[in-house]
């Protein structure tokens, strides 16, 4: 925003010597061998890109096919043009296109910066060669001393020269002070051959300027060397293709040789022939892939993988036919059109045609984002409004080139609507601030160009009730009005509107359900769905649920479903459409091993969070050496007049007066809060589900754990657990000890302790980053959180330690998972 509202500033400056009219008659009379110069010069551009993409794969010594190279670097470039910070959206594309020739997406990353470092270094080169050779005219254009252009060309060019012969006949591999980190030194002749093609590729780009601008006082080779500095410039300032920036700069370096009208004339075809037209072409080569009419040519590509990314390109496309509408209705239509309108049409036609553009254009800003979601309701939408500007533009204005981006965009709509399959609720659908901004920043260059356009007509109460076929400015200044009225308007609604996927509590029927589901299977832990502090999501047959909670972005399903194996698989994949459709992240807690491929098929990422601790009760005795702790803390139990109590679920509401008062003053001790989600807490409904061993000492009753089974008997997990503060520090290392004998003299066969954070997290050398992390944590942490007191306490019982794993969308997004999980367990809720 502020780079934008300084460019602006910039532009407004330049603007008072630049006249709209004047600069449209730039425009309009350029002639046609310099449109056709610019598009050869933009063809031998792109072909540069593909051989940079393939110099890249060899300096990671891969190979892919050379149409998927085809594919890959001229699709990546027209949308990292288009789109801004051009080194992650290019690379995006490059995953999914490379991605089928067996290409990995840290491979990518590597090839993505080795091309846009070497494209940077040969700016840098080809700036210092010119300002080397050209220094006079350049100091002249500069307002620089020539000495001290030439100094600091040949101190770059000196560089160059030692960088290349630092380079050997092989690629070196470094390895950094951190072990993550491995720098890979090219070899000369692949960093030779990058910046060679990176040179071609700036030396084009320039070209297709060029071919469009008038340079008769000024050369080609000082107009390359200020081309090459701007666009360095631009991609500093990760604007759309530097867009602004780089404008800025060739006005201001060229401003003395090239008048500004047509320079910004030149520069309006060159945005339109160098980025504009590619990414149209681009678009429809993904719409090629979806509609099959290349499958005979590529049909070593998978389609399906290929055109996954037709809803990006076409959100962008949208886009900026959104921004074309509402720009359109603040400039004014050519006069010789609307007098030929005036003998067809009635005025109102003509009015309401341009207002309703620009309103509709304000549409298409938000229905991007539904396309990009890959919203059915989205795609019906975009068709709609699309044919409806179609009509617009001609009853405003005969706008002939407005029309003819509609109709690509209807076309390219219609061959990928099967990719537009998500059925859901358009208006549902949650904006985010960086996309409310961006119609923001349409918006106010529309009101920018509005007022160039207009700058001869003082302003006046009048314009507004002005209606007449000549009256221009009055039919743009209310078509812009109403643009930036609907934007806002819709702004505030969707900032007022409740938050998406807020929790609600499980109504009566779906605790029931679930509570018959949980009784009938033998997995003891999901008896935390009776707490009431989770939704629940139900199978299609309802014999199986997910439970979950919301905290943020992080949709949190805790452990495995429940119920028959055979519902998982849907299940699963309902939750992670359900989150993703809130533009949320899936993730599961707290997983089991046997079904991490049941996640994996999902598309989730798996991280490991610890170990639960299951007491085998077969085995389990206070014979031996290794029980020596558990037989001492029963005989000081004894000693200290300690008894117990095992109370059936039936008995617990008349209990739960003791209970309360045990827990309060536990909770009072540790100035803390009820624990949820997948701690249990104390709840009257959740404790009267249970069954509870209560412990006296000398008749008062000091401390109690319940304890969830379900009707098969076969596995009991450890509920909530609370003791007073004054008790007998035996008092829990009894009670367990009590617990886990009564649970083995019932036939029961394990008991889960619950999970030890962190456990089991050591070191390897092929160990991911959180797995090192983790590794510290345990070792360190003990500051914050007594990790290894708690396994130590559970390991008194000689347990069977069983894997936990956290399986959660995205890559860096899971470290916020992690967060908003803790969160929740701590009791809080979004």
């Amino acid at each position: 925003m502020l780079v934008c509202g300084l460019l602006l500033v910039v532009f407004q400056h330049l603007s008072h010597a630049v006249d709209y009219k004047t600069v449209v008659h730039q425009l309009r009379a350029l002639p046609f061998e310099a449109w056709a110069g610019a598009l050869l010069a933009t063809a031998l551009s792109y072909a540069a890109l593909a051989g940079r993409d393939a110099v890249g794969l060899r300096y990671l010594e891969a190979k892919v096919p050379h149409s998927v190279l085809w594919v890959g670097a001229t699709v990546a470039s027209a949308l990292g043009n288009a789109t801004g910070f051009g080194a992650l959206t290019g690379g995006a594309v490059r995953c999914r296109v490379y991605g089928v020739a067996g290409i990995t997406p840290a491979q990518v990353g590597r090839l993505t910066v080795f091309t846009s470092v070497t494209l940077a270094l040969a700016l840098a080169l080809m700036t210092a060669i010119g300002m080397v050779c050209a220094a006079d005219t350049l100091a002249a254009m500069l307002h620089a001393s020539p000495d001290i252009l030439r100094w600091s060309g040949g101190a770059v060019l000196v560089g160059f020269a030692v960088m290349i012969a630092l380079c050997r006949a092989e690629p070196r591999t470094l390895q950094v002070r951190w072990s993550w980190l491995v720098v890979t030194i090219p070899a000369r002749r692949d960093l030779v051959a990058q910046l060679v093609l990176a040179a071609l590729d700036v030396f084009a780009a320039a070209l297709a300027l060029w071919a469009v601008l008038p340079h008769a006082q000024v050369g080609f080779g000082e107009f390359l060397t200020v081309f090459s500095a701007a666009m360095l410039l631009g991609m500093i300032g990760h604007t759309p293709g530097g867009v602004g920036v780089f404008e800025a700069a060739m006005v201001f370096a060229l401003g003395g040789s090239v008048k500004t009208p047509e320079m910004l004339a030149a520069l309006l075809a060159y945005r339109a022939i160098y980025f504009g037209l590619p990414l149209i072409v681009a678009t429809f080569v993904l719409a090629a892939f979806e509609g099959r009419a290349l499958k005979g040519r590529f049909a070593f590509l998978n389609p399906s993988n290929v055109s996954q990314l037709a809803p990006l390109f076409l959100s962008v496309v949208t886009f900026v036919v959104g921004g074309m509408l509402v720009i359109s209705g603040a400039t004014p239509a050519f006069g010789k059109r609307i007098a030929v309108l005036q003998a067809v049409l009635p005025l109102w036609v003509l009015e309401s045609s341009q207002l309703l553009g620009s309103v509709l254009g304000v549409v298409l800003l938000f229905v991007a984002r539904g396309l990009l979601r890959r919203l059915d309701a989205a795609w019906w939408l975009s068709i709609t409004l699309a044919v409806a500007n179609l009509a617009l533009s001609m009853a405003k204005g005969l706008a002939f080139v407005e029309t003819g981006v509609l109709a690509l965009l209807i076309v390219l709509l219609l061959a990928t609507r099967d990719r537009f399959n998500r059925r859901s609720s358009l208006l549902a659908e949650r904006f985010t601030a960086s996309w409310l901004v961006s119609v923001a920043i349409v918006i106010g260059l529309a009101v920018w160009i509005f007022l160039f356009a207009f700058r001869d007509v003082n302003y006046s109460r009048d314009l507004w009730w002005q209606f007449a076929f000549d009256e221009r400015a009055p039919r743009a200044l209310r078509a812009t009005l109403a643009a930036g009225l609907f934007a806002a308007l819709f702004a505030v609604w969707q900032l007022l509107r409740p938050a998406a996927g807020r929790f609600e509590k499980p109504a009566p029927q779906d605790l029931l359900d679930a509570a018959r589901i949980f009784r009938a299977q033998e997995r003891s832990d999901a008896g935390l769905a009776m707490m009431g502090d989770k939704s629940f999501l139900f199978s299609t047959s309802r014999e199986a649920f997910l439970m979950y909670a919301k905290h943020g972005r992080t949709w949190a399903a805790l452990h495995d479903p429940v119920g028959p194996r055979r519902e998982w698989a849907e299940l699963i994949r309902r939750f992670v459409e359900m989150a993703h459709a809130h533009s949320g992240r899936a993730a599961f807690y707290q997983v089991r091993a046997d079904a991490l491929p049941l996640y994996l098929d999902a598309g989730l990422t798996l991280m490991k969070l610890g170990e639960e601790a299951h007491v085998v009760l077969e085995d389990f005795d206070l014979k031996g050496s290794h029980r020596a702790h558990l037989r001492y803390a029963l005989k000081r139990g004894e000693r200290d007049g300690f008894d117990v109590e095992a109370i059936d679920s039936p008995r617990v509401p008349e209990c739960m007066p003791i209970l309360r008062e045990i827990s309060d003053a536990w909770l009072g001790s540790r100035e803390a809060r009820e624990k949820s989600f997948s701690v249990a807490a104390f709840t009257d409904d959740y404790l009267a589900a249970q069954s509870v061993l209560l412990v006296r000492q000398q008749g008062t009753p000091v401390a109690f754990v319940t304890f969830m089974t379900t009707d098969l008997n076969t596995e009991a997990t450890v509920g909530v657990m609370r003791h007073l503060p004054d008790a007998s520090p035996y008092a829990m290392e009894y009670l367990f000890t009590k617990l886990a004998l009564h649970l083995k003299q019932a036939g029961f066969q394990t008991l889960s302790l619950g999970i030890a954070p962190l456990s089991g997290m050591q070191p390897t050398p092929l160990a991911s980053p959180w797995h090192r992390l983790a590794g510290l944590v345990w070792r360190f942490g003990g500051r914050f959180y007594n990790f290894r007191g708690l396994r130590g306490f559970k390991s008194k019982f000689q347990p069977r330690w069983e894997p936990r794993y956290l399986a959660a969308s995205g890559s860096v997004g899971v470290f916020f998972t992690l967060a908003d999980l803790s969160l929740l367990a701590g009791g809080w809720r979004s």
